[in-house]
Parts: structure tokens; sequence; C-alpha cells
């Protein structure tokens, strides 16, 4: 949906290099659409790749509508899923951000998940790779 992102596949290749490297990396997961990525089978599947990739932890994020994105995510949403309309209408009534009851319960299933797919918010200890052997010393050339 984001023109000109990083597809989620790459993003957790690079969160795996970063990992197998023995840098620590966690996943920022959003936006979460409401009902459209949200159901529980859609969030576990997420969270087993954010797993899988050696993620050291993971949070959610729900989507928020501010001005300019608000019109034009509305506008794609008439268009292709023209059902959820009013229900965006109520459920973003309040402004930009969906209820805090909403993004509470998505928060808690994907930390649920997390603990589910052994994410605990801790680096895993992965032996780093061996650094290469540092360069031989310079040597002065003879000019003759």
């Amino acid at each position: 949906m984001e023109p000109g992102a990083a597809p989620p596949r790459s993003r957790l290749e690079v969160v795996a290099a970063l990992n197998e490297a023995g840098i620590g990396c966690g996943v920022l997961m959003g936006p979460v659409i409401p009902y459209l990525s949200d159901s529980p089978a859609q969030l576990g599947a997420a969270v087993r790749r954010i797993a899988d990739a050696g993620a050291t932890s993971v949070s959610a994020i729900t989507l928020h509508l501010r001005p300019g994105a608000r019109e034009w995510f509305l506008a794609w949403l008439r268009e292709h899923h023209p059902g959820l309309v009013v229900p965006y209408a109520r459920l973003y009534r309040g402004g930009a951000y969906a209820p805090r009851e909403y993004q509470d319960a998505v928060s808690q299933r994907v930390r649920d998940l997390a603990a589910e797919y052994g994410i605990t918010g801790r680096t895993r200890h992965r032996p780093a790779r061996a650094a290469p052997p540092p360069p031989a010393a310079p040597q002065q050339l003879s000019l003759l």
C-alpha cells in the first residue's frame, strides 16, 4: 500500500542479516490496518515470520489517519473495500487514531504471539561471525 516502500520480505531479510551478524534487531510492525490486516491469523503469520527472521522484539502500531493520508486512504477504501467505509467512519470518528481500546487489543495480541513464538525482547545470543584477520603490515618498497 505504500508506494516505494520496501516489501516486508526484504525488510525481514535485513532483520535476519543483522541478527545473524550478532546485531540485535527488533521490528515495529505497522501499520496494522483495521479489518484488513488485524485478524488473529494475519497477525500470527506476521509474527511467526518476524520470529523466523530472528527478531529480538516486535511491537505493533495501528493505522493512523492524519490529514492528507486520511483523504487518500478513504478514497482508496471506497474504491477497493466499499463495505468498510462506514466501519472506518465509526472507528476513526474521534480523529486520526483508532480508539485506545482497539490499539491496546492489537498490541496485546502481538505481545502474546511474540511470547508464543519465543520473541522475548532480549537479544538472542548467536555467535557473531569471526572477524576477518587484520591486513598484513604495510611494507616500504625500495626504489632500486
